[in-house]
């Protein structure tokens, strides 16, 4: 089942988001800092009052086993692009020992939806080149590729 996070949610979704970002620490450490389960906390807790984004969690009978951050965003008119209206996957994540078993894909599937309800044309995230396991789950829900970040790291003398 999969439903709208509630208050009583928040410790748990606060321990995933500290789960991820480890992993983001872990492969770029100079990039991105690790949170404690309280620093999570206060920025859910900050995620739930704003109306622009959606939290949902997938549950089996007893415990919350995945969950995703949804956001609604905007880009302005430019010389270049048109303007865009879009949601933005901030985060997706399905706690380690129910992984491969369709949480995920149930999860993508319950974003589109609600997407589709508030009117929003596409949905787009971000996943890293390390993150094979993701990369095939999007694929398999219909992601595609879209641009590409490449990096050069400079080294100082």
């Amino acid at each position: 089942m999969i439903r709208d996070a509630l208050d009583r949610d928040i410790r748990c979704i606060a321990d995933a988001l500290v789960r991820v970002q480890h992993l983001h620490a872990d492969a770029y450490p100079s990039i991105y800092r690790r949170f404690t389960s309280a620093e999570a906390v206060s920025h859910l807790s900050a995620s739930f009052a704003n109306p622009n984004i959606s939290i949902r969690v997938a549950c089996d009978s007893t415990e919350i086993i995945g969950h995703y951050i949804l956001a609604v965003e905007s880009t302005p008119e430019s010389m270049f692009k048109h303007p865009q209206l879009f949601g933005h996957l901030h985060q997706i994540e399905v706690e380690p020992k129910y992984r491969r078993r369709g949480v995920g894909k149930c999860l993508l599937d319950d974003a589109t939806l609600i997407s589709a309800k508030l009117g929003l044309p596409r949905v787009v995230l971000d996943v890293w080149a390390f993150n094979a396991a993701a990369r095939g789950l999007f694929a398999s829900a219909g992601f595609s590729a879209f641009g590409s970040k490449l990096v050069l790291n400079i080294r100082s003398n």
